[in-house]
């Protein structure tokens, strides 16, 4: 921990702004590191994705899966109400 502060500190101390805008250099060096890094999260994310699509298909039982015990339901969504008309008074 104090290690890095003291990394940081000197990194700061070193540098200003104007400094480091001539000084390309550490800016490439970031890029390839942002670059580095969105390259290996991606291959991990993929990675993940591929183990837990096998595991998911495993698991399934060949009767049916989960819905092996459901039935679908005999009445309609939706029921038609009896409306009683009252006689109209004239």
């Amino acid at each position: 921990m104090v290690r890095a502060s003291l990394i940081a500190a000197f990194l700061m101390s070193s540098l200003t702004g104007a400094e480091a805008v001539e000084d390309m250099t550490i800016c490439y060096i970031l890029d390839g590191i942002l670059i580095l890094y969105g390259i290996i999260l991606t291959v991990l994310y993929c990675r993940l994705r591929m183990t837990s699509t096998k595991n998911t298909s495993e698991k399934q039982p060949a009767d049916g899966g989960i819905y092996a015990g459901l039935t679908t339901r005999n009445a309609d969504t939706y029921e038609t109400l009896q409306v009683k008309k009252k006689p109209a008074i004239v």
